[in-house]
């Protein structure tokens, strides 16, 4: 059929699946697939996929990892956006397994994208910086959201409360299969995390202001860098 005919004629191919479904497929329909065509994803969590798919994949086909980071609060088909690239990062992850033609091709495809920066990380450096930035603070938009069962709070916000939460509209399916799929990487962020939230307690429970504006200070000037 038409689907079946543009997998077998593709150059490359982008693969939007959550993690298993994506070694599912890969498992299932690589046959499908002409050899030396280039393999790259946008999955969201990466040594254990980079793992799994090359631990099966043909050896006429190449698989290099990606992730554009560029994600929204909702999702499906009905809310895409043209403009959703446009000045976002996009991260190349590869392995020693990749050739530089394959590493310059997808760093090039992100360009095409409108991406504005393209970094390159390898899979454990990702896996770790992506339990910061993106898991973690799903994680704190999470416990925000489900740490008061006031009905009216919605009566009370402001743009800050508003501005940390926005993620917690959440694709359960989607982020639990990362979260666990990453958990060793997260937790290690998480209690990071834990550890800095109650030093900044202890701040304040001490009246220690000249402290309490060191922190704030170190974080306008962290801030600014974005």
């Amino acid at each position: 059929n038409a689907d079946i005919s543009l997998i077998e004629e593709a150059d490359i191919i982008i693969f939007a699946l959550y993690p298993e479904i994506f070694i599912k497929w890969i498992e299932e329909n690589q046959h499908l697939i002409k050899p030396s065509t280039l393999i790259t994803d946008v999955t969201g969590i990466k040594k254990y996929v980079i793992d799994k798919i090359g631990s099966i994949l043909r050896d006429d086909l190449e698989f290099i990892s990606a992730h554009p980071m560029a994600g929204r609060e909702v999702y499906g088909v009905e809310n895409s956006d043209e403009r959703i690239f446009n000045g976002a990062n996009y991260i190349v992850v590869p392995t020693q397994r990749n050739t530089p033609e394959a590493i310059h091709n997808c760093k090039t495809l992100g360009i095409y994208l409108g991406f504005s920066r393209i970094s390159t990380l390898y899979p454990e450096e990702h896996d770790r910086m992506i339990g910061f930035v993106s898991q973690l603070t799903h994680c704190i938009a999470i416990s925000l959201m489900t740490c008061c069962d006031d009905e009216n709070v919605v009566n009370y916000t402001g743009d800050s409360f508003r501005d940390l939460t926005r993620i917690a509209q959440i694709n359960d399916l989607m982020w639990s299969e990362l979260f666990m799929l990453n958990k060793e990487a997260l937790l290690q962020q998480m209690d990071i995390f834990t550890n800095e939230f109650i030093n900044l307690r202890n701040v304040i429970e001490s009246g220690d202001t000249d402290k309490l504006r060191e922190l704030m200070k170190l974080s306008t000037k962290r801030r600014a860098l974005f």
